[in-house]
């Protein structure tokens, strides 16, 4: 038996009335080629080779499980097969899981509103995390974080679209982590 692509209609968060999901891509259809199920933090992901974010080529990419509705086998044979080879799955999982280690801190980040899957998906729904609409563009995230140069590095992967808010040391050692790093870049 040949391995084949699945279909599924993919979720994503929106904060119109509280928290709720919608699919993707005005419901869009996404075919994909199943190659290994992953677990971080109780929550399950499918590695897969498909459409990743806004680019049309496929690549190996995750997608979670539980937003993963209406899914279909395909009589269609599974591609990728070469690019899942060359994946050391360890540091891909570490590189995609990363964790943080360091005091835990409550924490306001403000993001922009595109950026609402992410932040559940690093901070979740549980009942000691809030969001919040903050005007038309943004919303902010309030949650318990392990603060180290990882939280800040992952922060700052997404420039100009999130900020921390609160609390104010953390807002600190935020702008003397971004001074440290522009720092070697201007000797």
């Amino acid at each position: 038996h040949i391995p084949q692509k699945i279909s599924f209609k993919y979720l994503k968060y929106t904060l119109q009335d509280g928290i709720t999901q919608v699919e993707r891509r005005k419901g869009a259809i996404y075919k994909v080629s199943p190659y290994k199920l992953l677990i971080n933090e109780g929550n399950y992901y499918l590695l897969g080779y498909g459409p990743a974010g806004n680019r049309k080529a496929p690549q190996i990419a995750t997608y979670r499980v539980d937003r993963m509705k209406e899914v279909k086998l395909l009589n269609e044979p599974r591609e990728g097969a070469e690019e899942f080879s060359k994946i050391d799955i360890e540091s891909y999982t570490r590189r995609v899981f990363s964790m943080f280690g360091g005091e835990r801190k409550r924490v306001s980040i403000r993001f922009r509103n595109h950026l609402l899957d992410t932040a559940i998906e690093r901070f979740g729904t549980g009942k000691d995390v809030f969001y919040r609409p903050d005007g038309n563009e943004h919303f902010v995230v309030t949650a318990d974080v392990k603060i180290s140069d990882q939280f800040f590095a992952w922060v700052c992967g997404f420039g100009k679209r999130t900020k921390i808010i609160n609390p104010p040391d953390v807002v600190e050692d935020m702008q003397q982590f971004l001074s440290g790093i522009s720092e070697i870049y201007n000797n």
